[in-house]
């Protein structure tokens, strides 16, 4: 294990000169593991890509690598990971919680950073990791925020995430059916939870009271803006990223979705990578 891309991990891009290159970054005896994604055309900055909460992983892994991809393809040195405790990541879930998966944001964003520092970080959060993005950012770290679908705070977010708990249990007859605040008051009384194949411990929920979205100031203290920016996404890409709001694939009438495994995303690529272009030669200009 090293703390910089191993050539023996390079995938080679199908029709592209570039690489993508996988390895892992040690951090408190464990190992994050992580995608480079270079570009081969100018640098015009590079962006941290912070993911979603562990139990959301599976179900946004496509479109978030094509979107490291699209990037890549537009002059973006990107960086992808698992936290700790998920995914290809070292660790076993309930051993972290919020603030060590903010630590992996930061140790992420120190590598990529070092890479060159001259060259604009962008942060780039998708729900929890919008979360946990913002709060980097408030402590200074990066030029520009940018946040896809953050939640209010990471109780309202697991709040949410027990809906696929009730939903799993109510489609089995022999589960246990209880009520959200019935397994919250389970974790507030010291009990570990089971959910989507996560022990959350009663540690994760006490914690999350901490964690709030919009702590960051788009201002440093010597009056140097820096962009920050929830930005608006189409109801496709909401859908793809989120599960938010019904698949606007569906035919009418009913039938079977079309195109759910990997939905041209295009628009809303297109768009947010052309504010990142529009914001850095601003940025350049002042």
């Amino acid at each position: 294990m090293t703390n910089s891309p191993s050539r023996d991990n390079n995938i080679k891009l199908s029709g592209s000169e570039h690489l993508e290159q996988a390895d892992y970054l040690s951090i408190d005896r464990e190992q994050l593991y992580f995608v480079l994604h270079p570009t081969i055309l100018p640098l015009r900055g590079r962006v941290l890509l912070a993911g979603p909460f562990a139990s959301e992983r599976p179900h946004r892994y496509i479109p978030w690598v094509g979107w490291a991809r699209h990037l890549a393809n537009n002059g973006f040195e990107v960086m992808r990971f698992d936290y700790r405790g998920v995914g290809e990541s070292t660790g076993r879930f309930e051993d972290f919680g919020f603030q060590s998966w903010s630590d992996d944001i930061s140790h992420c964003a120190n590598w990529l950073h070092s890479r060159s520092p001259a060259v604009p970080l962008i942060i780039h959060g998708l729900g929890m990791g919008a979360l946990l993005g913002d709060r980097l950012f408030a402590q200074g770290v990066g030029d520009i925020l940018l946040a896809w679908l953050p939640p209010k705070s990471a109780r309202e977010m697991l709040y949410e995430q027990l809906k696929l708990k009730l939903s799993n249990n109510y489609s089995l007859p022999s589960s246990e059916h209880k009520t959200r605040d019935q397994y919250i008051a389970c974790l507030e009384s010291g009990a570990t939870l089971e959910v989507e194949g996560h022990n959350w411990t009663p540690g994760l929920w006490a914690e999350a009271a901490e964690f709030v979205f919009g702590i960051s100031e788009p201002t440093t203290s010597t009056g140097c803006e820096r962009p920050r920016c929830v930005a608006e996404l189409d109801a496709l890409t909401a859908h793809s990223f989120g599960g938010v709001g019904p698949n606007p694939l569906r035919k009418p009438g009913g039938g079977q979705p079309m195109r759910l495994v990997n939905p041209d995303l295009s628009a809303s690529f297109n768009a947010t990578s052309v504010w990142l272009e529009e914001t850095l030669a601003k940025a350049e200009v002042s």
